[in-house]
């Protein structure tokens, strides 16, 4: 684990997830009462890869544990610049509110990933021009 002004206090509240990819990591409470959402766990049953799965079983990743892995990401981004550029003046709550982006950042996923998109939109909204980005 990384140390950090947010990882030196570690609140009541707090939890330490052990990750596949990132190891142990260690989220702020308010992070864990938005992990504990019906919200947030229906990632749980979301597929991050979406219809791949069905071709490479191995591919059983999902947007719970995907956003969790932004989450730290984004912590740990944060906390560099801050070390690196202290002139930007980033607070632990602006750490904090970046943290909280990375892992909401999912939320609105349908089934399948961007495959839903694609046919749900089109017949909801037809009249939309609407296209998927695939990076």
């Amino acid at each position: 684990m990384e140390a950090g002004p947010m990882l030196d206090k570690r609140p009541p509240g707090s939890k330490v997830f052990n990750d596949s990819i990132h190891g142990h990591i260690w989220l702020h409470p308010l992070l864990v009462r938005i992990i504990n959402t019906l919200q947030f766990n229906r990632l749980r049953n979301l597929k991050q890869l979406g219809g791949t799965y069905f071709v490479y079983p191995g591919a059983s990743h999902n947007r719970f544990e995907h956003s969790i892995g932004v989450a730290h990401l984004a912590g740990r981004l944060v906390r560099a610049l801050r070390k690196q550029q202290p002139e930007l003046g980033i607070s632990p709550r602006d750490e904090l509110c970046v943290q909280i982006a990375g892992l909401c950042h999912d939320l609105g996923h349908g089934p399948f990933s961007h495959m839903f998109d694609d046919m749900f939109i089109k017949k909801l909204r037809p009249e939309l021009e609407w296209k998927v980005m695939v990076f």
